[in-house]
């Protein structure tokens, strides 16, 4: 094992410094231009003392990273209300906030700050991840990091990163507690683990017990995202909403969708038509979609041959392999 190790070092450096340099430059070419206006308005409407905070912190002021800065403030979700669009829908993903929360120490101002930590540790924690899976998957580990929405997700301090760490860990361990945090932090991630019976119940069940605090605490109508339809029938939102962009992630899942059947590995098959079924008001913003699809990479580095992976310190056949 000290061999393989010694044998990967390079490998391993070179995937090393490229994710770290892809994670920092991506969010340093993500900051909107209107971020300084953002941050004044998070101080006049949700009374978030962040007008200071230097750009490289600002990150979160670019779409949905707000309402995770919001609940951050309030992790009860007991002060705000109509004022955050569609409270109840941005309260099922709120592991994330949480988490800043505790880093923020309850202080609103470091919010900025805390947003940026957590991600940017999940970044490392997946990459470390992906280090600690190498012999074990080959090369197709990597495909943990390959994942846009790691990237796209740091850069606009959103909960992807996170639940891509979650997601890892609970394919690699099927540990109850990733399926929980998972549960809590990005729900339809737990797409992945069908199959997996037990540690997908722990991460429903997290997910429900936080639906049904969000529907007493905010009512039907705000779970449900204003005037958009999420999903439609297949393709049709990527005909609508045509970009190179969208087609590539169509192309990649039907891909997917393709070798689920080819392997009868029905979880492949169902994240790729989920994907498929992503309507145009979603395909509309590409990098959303991305976002939304980025458990699918994370199926990629498991592979499609295999079942399930627990407890196994032998080399498990890859989806690299098991397409070649």
């Amino acid at each position: 094992m000290v061999a393989m190790r010694r044998e990967h070092r390079f490998e391993i450096g070179v995937v090393s410094l490229i994710v770290l340099l892809t994670a920092f430059y991506v969010r340093a070419e993500y900051i909107p231009p209107w971020a300084e206006r953002n941050l004044e308005l998070a101080e006049e409407k949700w009374g978030l003392p962040v007008s200071d905070v230097g750009p490289w912190f600002s990150a979160w002021t670019l779409g949905d990273g707000q309402a995770f800065a919001v609940i951050a403030s309030d992790p009860l979700g007991l002060e705000f209300g109509g004022e955050l669009r569609d409270p109840g829908y941005r309260y099922q993903r709120a592991g994330y906030s949480w988490l800043v929360w505790v880093g923020s120490g309850g202080q609103a101002g470091l919010i900025p700050y805390a947003m940026a930590a957590v991600g940017a540790l999940a970044v490392v924690g997946t990459l470390i991840l992906g280090v600690s899976l190498r012999e074990r998957l080959g090369p197709s580990a990597w495909l943990l990091v390959l994942n846009p929405a790691l990237y796209i997700g740091f850069a606009g301090d959103t909960a992807e990163p996170l639940a891509i760490l979650f997601l890892g860990l609970a394919l690699a361990s099927s540990r109850p507690w990733a399926g929980l945090a998972l549960g809590v932090t990005r729900p339809d991630y737990l797409l992945a683990l069908l199959g997996r019976w037990k540690i997908l119940a722990y991460g429903v069940t997290a997910g429900a017990l936080l639906v049904g605090y969000a529907l007493i605490r905010f009512g039907f109508e705000a779970l449900i995202p204003e005037g958009a339809r999420l999903f439609g029938l297949p393709l049709v939102g990527y005909v609508e909403s045509p970009s190179p962009a969208g087609w590539a992630l169509a192309f990649l899942a039907a891909v997917t969708l393709a070798i689920g059947v080819r392997f009868r590995n029905w979880t492949w098959v169902v994240v790729g038509l989920y994907v498929l079924c992503f309507s145009y008001t979603v395909v509309l913003e590409p990098v959303n979609a991305w976002r939304a699809a980025g458990l699918m990479p994370v199926l990629w580095a498991f592979g499609a041959r295999v079942a399930k992976i627990q407890g196994s310190t032998e080399p498990e056949e890859s989806a690299v392999t098991a397409i070649a």
